[in-house]
């Protein structure tokens, strides 16, 4: 006995459409998402986009709906949205997702860090530390002058 009965159509459930985000407001948000984050990065669109391994035409396109301009970016890939959220240190979600209370700002060198190998996080660290080393070092003759 088959399942399938001929001539029947599959069967849709039907859904409230007022519960559905409208495209235009999901753009709009993405949009609104990014340029938030990367400006909290520090970052231009075109250090973003290289990180992103995007064009810098994307990213501008993606924040052009802000002024109200949709353009074909205003919809990108899943794939893009990755990558972009790689590069700004998020996952893909909280690219859409309606910003509630915000988080701490997160300073520029954890969001370079966000991921790199545990390798190059060592050495970086090394740098850093040494570097805090000469300034305090630098800093303490200045000090003593006084």
């Amino acid at each position: 006995m088959s399942l399938k009965s001929e001539g029947a159509r599959p069967v849709r459930a039907r859904v409230d459409e007022s519960l559905r985000p409208r495209a235009t407001d999901l753009a709009v948000r993405l949009a609104e998402q990014v340029r938030r984050l990367r400006i909290q990065a520090e970052l231009t669109q075109a250090e973003l986009a290289a990180r992103a391994g995007v064009t810098v035409e994307t990213v501008a396109r993606l924040e052009r709906v802000l002024r109200g301009r949709l353009s074909a970016n205003a919809n990108p890939s899943l794939e893009t949205m990755e990558r972009i959220g790689t590069a700004l240190g998020v996952e893909v979600a909280e690219l859409l997702s309606t910003p509630t209370k915000q988080k701490p700002r997160d300073d520029r060198l954890a969001s370079v860090l966000r991921g790199v190998s545990a390798a190059t996080k060592r050495r970086v660290i090394r740098v850093a530390e040494a570097l805090v080393r000469d300034d305090r070092s630098d800093a303490k003759p200045a000090l003593r002058r006084r």
